[in-house]
């Protein structure tokens, strides 16, 4: 072999031996080893979390709340945006989205395999897809065990809210997702499902996350309404409490049965839906156990509670 052609085989080699060093192996976390998950959806971070997993986590999503236990991890995208410069560096080996099969970006997977990322997309829309999921992420990550005792947890608390309302009549019940009470909660959702396990029954017949007007509101005449807003601010609760104010005609207006929920989870699929149902079944039934309401002033015939 030539000089030149001797010089060239050296440099190709060289090429292949720091492309080979570079890259992660693109097989499966060995049994062990710590797999490094890019969460991409708020959920499947509580999820992680509420299991005991979060230190798999190196990265979330834009969307994440602020919290105590992802305060130091990057954000790198989103349900259409993706950092993959940054996810890249991080070195993921998994990383977690939530989206319809047909609706996949192009492109997405086949960046994914490049960097030797196993995607895992996750469906939450009904309570028995997240506790599926729970099992999912487990696997994924190999830590079945913590997701068993995840899973037996939500369960367990599942089970304590019927407990705790059987027998009684199913409380008529509107859940309402922003301060304007025109965006409600439907059937065939993870809500819904948990508002029937605590005792109630929806007044809304639609399914998922429909839209209502004044009139229509007025028709349902819901005997208890939850409304959910999720760290609202003193403003926004005001002009919440405003718009219920005006509808005293409402039976749960009448009764003051308008409760405010604010903490951060509370439209959220994720780890605390057990205990939203448990909150749920206070509020629907009252005499069942021990609620914390906060009441308006005087002038103000609605109920509502701390902010947590």
């Amino acid at each position: 072999m030539g000089q030149p052609k001797l010089l060239q085989a050296l440099f190709l080699l060289a090429m292949l031996v720091a492309v080979a060093c570079d890259r992660k192996s693109s097989a499966p976390a060995r049994p062990g080893a710590r797999a490094r998950v890019a969460s991409l959806v708020p959920a499947a971070t509580d999820l992680l979390i509420g299991m005991g997993a979060g230190d798999h986590l190196v990265a979330i999503s834009n969307y994440d709340p602020h919290r105590d236990e992802t305060r130091a991890l990057p954000r790198v995208g989103d349900y259409q945006t993706f950092d993959w410069e940054q996810i890249a560096a991080l070195r993921a080996d998994v990383m977690i989205v939530f989206m319809a099969p047909d609706r996949m970006p192009p492109g997405l997977s086949q960046r994914a395999r490049q960097l030797d990322i196993r995607l895992v997309n996750i469906r939450t829309e009904r309570l028995s897809e997240i506790l599926n999921e729970i099992g999912n992420l487990g696997r994924a990550i190999e830590e079945d065990a913590k997701a068993a005792r995840a899973v037996d947890t939500l369960r367990a608390q599942i089970a304590a809210a019927a407990r705790q309302t059987a027998g009684r009549p199913k409380a008529r019940a509107l859940i309402v997702r922003d301060k304007s009470a025109e965006g409600v909660v439907g059937r065939d959702s993870f809500l819904n499902d948990i508002l029937e396990a605590a005792g109630g029954q929806n007044v809304i017949t639609a399914s998922g996350w429909p839209s209502i007007d004044r009139e229509m509101l007025l028709s349902l005449k819901p005997e208890v309404i939850i409304q959910l807003l999720p760290e609202a601010s003193p403003q926004v609760i005001a002009e919440a409490n405003r718009v219920w104010t005006a509808l005293p005609q409402i039976p749960a207006v009448a009764r003051r049965r308008v409760h405010i929920l604010t903490d951060w989870y509370v439209q959220q699929s994720g780890f605390h839906v057990g205990e939203l149902a448990v909150r749920f079944a206070g509020l629907l039934h009252p005499e069942t156990a021990q609620t914390r309401p906060v009441l308006l002033p005087s002038s103000q015939p609605t109920t509502g509670e701390d902010r947590k």
